[in-house]
């Protein structure tokens, strides 16, 4: 829609997860010349076991929701890249150019929506950083397989945490649940599938200080001495929005850095610049794959409106 001679796209999406597929399924549909730009397709939502609470599937696994996101968003003209963003510009006509890190392209849009979620919340425990890839890892759905048959624990209180300890019953004779305070704060119906594992022990008001071995993970450490003999511990203990290339840019962020954005998902003071998902504020910070849908299709909408008066 945007002449194509002042920019390359109309929408540049950065973040290839529930939000920027919906927010380009949308921007495609409205005919807007759309680029989604992501190192991981999904997001984190590919990331879950299984997923239980999105309209439409009984239950479905991560990745095949995830897929079909992008198939939808693909079927309509989304063009995608695999690549990371190092670098957001605003231009004196008040365009943006984004510069890739792989490819080193610098392509311009009208608009640009960032998506990129969460990162993983490290635990900062002694000898976690010596240990990962080594015994320590932030994704059972990635790497659960590479500890079949084996014992294993997962740090974390969560639905994150619980789920990723029923998966990994599924795949070793012993888990451990570490709980840092008295009770889970999971879901009630995750926490029944969890109790109902005979081969899960919750350990509560326990918190791991050390990761100790040789060359590969042996045994966790926690603050109170006890130790447990583990192949491998998954940390689930929530994450952080992913802000970073903002940062040049002056936006309001609450207490947790999350971006704040108005009702139309744009971000105050900088027109054209729109954010959705679990990086914003939006949704009252309650983060699931369906509000991340919806603040996707209003920021779309929003793109489009805009778009219309520039």
């Amino acid at each position: 829609m945007t002449d194509t001679k002042k920019t390359d796209y109309d929408v540049i999406i950065i973040g290839s997860g529930a939000a920027g597929y919906t927010a380009a399924l949308y921007a495609v549909r409205y005919k807007l010349k759309t680029l989604v730009i992501g190192l991981q397709d999904g997001g984190q939502s590919a990331l879950a076991h299984d997923i239980e609470n999105y309209p439409g599937f009984v239950s479905i696994k991560g990745p095949e929701l995830m897929k079909k996101f992008k198939e939808s968003a693909v079927e309509y003209g989304t063009e995608t890249k695999m690549d990371e963003v190092n670098k957001i510009e605003k231009n004196e006509d008040n365009t943006y150019s984004i510069n890739l890190t792989y490819s080193g392209e610098k392509l311009t849009a009208t608009t640009v929506l960032l998506a990129l979620g969460t990162k993983n919340r490290k635990l900062g425990a002694i000898g976690e950083d010596k240990f990962y890839g080594k015994g320590v890892t932030y994704c059972a759905t990635c790497d659960g397989m590479f500890f079949k048959e084996k014992i294993v624990g997962i740090v974390g209180a969560g639905d994150s945490a619980v789920t990723a300890a029923i998966y990994m019953a599924e795949l070793c004779p012993k888990v451990y649940l570490f709980v840092r305070k008295d009770q889970m704060r999971a879901e009630p119906i995750w926490k029944e599938k969890l109790l109902a594992k005979t081969n899960i022990e919750v350990v509560y008001n326990t918190s791991i200080k050390e990761f100790a071995g040789d060359k590969k993970l042996e045994k966790v450490i926690s603050t109170d001495g006890k130790e447990f003999i583990l192949d491998g511990c998954f940390i689930e203990i929530g994450a952080d929005p992913n802000t970073a290339l903002l940062d040049s840019f002056k936006i309001e962020k609450d207490k947790g850095g999350y971006i704040v954005v108005d009702k139309e998902q744009a971000i105050p003071n900088n027109a054209g610049l729109f954010s959705a998902g679990d990086v914003t504020t939006g949704s009252n910070h309650f983060h699931q794959i369906a509000t991340a849908v919806g603040e996707g299709a209003v920021s779309a909408n929003s793109m489009f409106n805009y778009i219309q008066k520039f």
